[in-house]
């Protein structure tokens, strides 16, 4: 509310010239100062409070595109392989490869995990709408196609399988936000949810004692066809490091343990970095200015994993083929509070807040919210997947209905950028199951 426009929207009100001037001087040699002096008061203490509560969220800012697989390493000064097992198609030999199938079905067969032994060929970019590689997913068709090797060609048949290694990647750094004590921000990586695996399922017969390689292969995608893209490799902002102390540490505080301390200048103190607890001794940690602090009982010697979140720097060369995606907030005093206490108030109004902090919004925009009787489904996927028991509560049932529209209709990423949303409502709102839908 602007004070003075409204004083002086009430001194214009006022027929009597001599209360008019009267109160005129009143506000503006005592209520104009004080109003002002108990103005600069509360913004003073709010920038106080707010400088107390750290804001980390974009110090872990995750970046995601994809590209060829030539350019994933060295393309982009700040983004790496999801997988580097991705730089190279996978390698297989001819000889067993039978036996591989056979076991895969075996397992298959008798209830096991048999995706570990699934013969995968290469892995490709699905270019379409969620609905429809949901289709691709449920559908399991199969495919017909040829092995190049080097002992000649063999007919096969396949089946493109969704990915689930990349979904894994997420998962591990979920765990290692937690271990490092840093609040969850759902990652918005959306061409991770349309990488297919190439599953061989059959070869025809071939001689049982060929040995040689797999070269390479073709395959008839069908109605498909256009949407595959193949050579692709998702990237992103987080570098694996491994960490060698060679110096002696300091003793800790508790007399016990001992502290490491990793220079970060060299690394840039900009970055975020995380420790892998799971991988080595490590009791502890904390970040400082210029130096992570490692708390381990080793009394020297420490061998540990370190992941870097690497800050995006802007190139004017940058040029990237698809969209780079980011699950940036906009800094705010609210959400500061909110990512330091955890607590939510639950209104309308604050829920168009969380949404309005991400740049996704550039897709898609929040219509209306409503609350349904359980079991109603939406045009969402779970981003999240991998805590979903932790963030709802199956009890409670109720679904609350997200109702979007979409900035560019028929965009392949529509429904991709509603499911991080609503995946980031659902860990403020566990006592609903939420769901995202569009709206024409």
């Amino acid at each position: 509310m602007d004070m003075r426009k409204y004083i002086t929207q009430k001194l214009d009100n006022m027929k009597s010239v001599t209360e008019k001037n009267m109160l005129r001087d009143v506000m503006e040699e005592i209520f104009i100062p004080m109003y002002d002096h108990v103005e600069g008061q509360y913004h003073r203490l709010e920038r106080r409070v707010r400088d107390q509560l750290p804001f980390q969220a974009n110090q872990y800012t995750i970046w995601c595109t994809i590209m060829e697989r030539k350019n994933a390493v060295g393309g982009c000064p700040y983004l790496y392989p999801m997988l580097e097992e991705d730089l190279d198609l996978p390698a297989i030999e001819i000889a067993g490869l039978r036996q591989r199938l056979e076991a895969a079905r075996d397992a298959k067969k008798n209830n096991y995990v048999w995706a570990e032994q699934e013969v995968r060929l290469d892995t490709v970019f699905v270019q379409a709408d969620y609905l429809a590689c949901k289709e691709i997913e449920s559908n399991q068709e199969l495919i017909a196609g040829v092995l190049l090797t080097d002992n000649g060609e063999y007919k096969m048949t396949a089946k493109l399988s969704l990915s689930k290694r990349y979904i894994a990647c997420v998962a591990n750094l979920y765990r290692l936000f937690i271990s490092n004590n840093i609040p969850w921000q759902t990652v918005y990586a959306p061409y991770m949810f349309k990488m297919f695996d190439i599953i061989i399922v059959h070869v025809d017969s071939y001689n049982k004692d060929a040995v040689g390689k797999v070269l390479g292969y073709k395959i008839s995608y069908g109605e498909h066809a256009s949407k595959i893209k193949t050579g692709l490799v998702p990237v992103w902002n987080v570098r694996k490091l491994h960490i060698v102390c060679e110096d002696f540490p300091l003793a800790a505080i508790d007399k016990v343990n001992y502290e490491y301390v990793f220079d970060l200048s060299g690394e840039g103190v900009e970055n975020g970095y995380l420790a892998d607890y799971d991988n080595a001794d490590i009791s502890a940690t904390r970040r400082e200015k210029k130096s992570l602090i490692v708390t381990s009982p080793l009394e020297k010697g420490l061998i540990w994993d370190m992941y870097k979140i690497m800050k995006r720097k802007e190139y004017v060369t940058e040029d990237f083929s698809f969209d780079l995606t980011n699950n940036a907030q906009e800094d705010s005093f609210a959400g500061r509070m909110i990512a330091y206490y955890g607590t939510v108030i639950k209104t309308h109004a604050e829920l168009q807040r969380l949404l309005a902090a991400y740049d996704v919004l550039g897709y898609v925009t929040l219509e209306s919210v409503e609350v349904l009787p359980p079991g109603k489904t939406g045009e969402t996927y779970e981003v999240n997947s991998f805590l979903l028991d932790e963030i709802r509560d199956i009890a409670a049932g109720k679904t609350l209905m997200l109702k979007f529209k979409a900035q560019k209709n028929e965009f392949y990423l529509n429904r991709d950028a509603m499911s991080f949303l609503v995946s980031q409502v659902q860990i403020m709102y566990p006592d609903f199951f939420c769901v995202g839908v569009l709206t024409q």
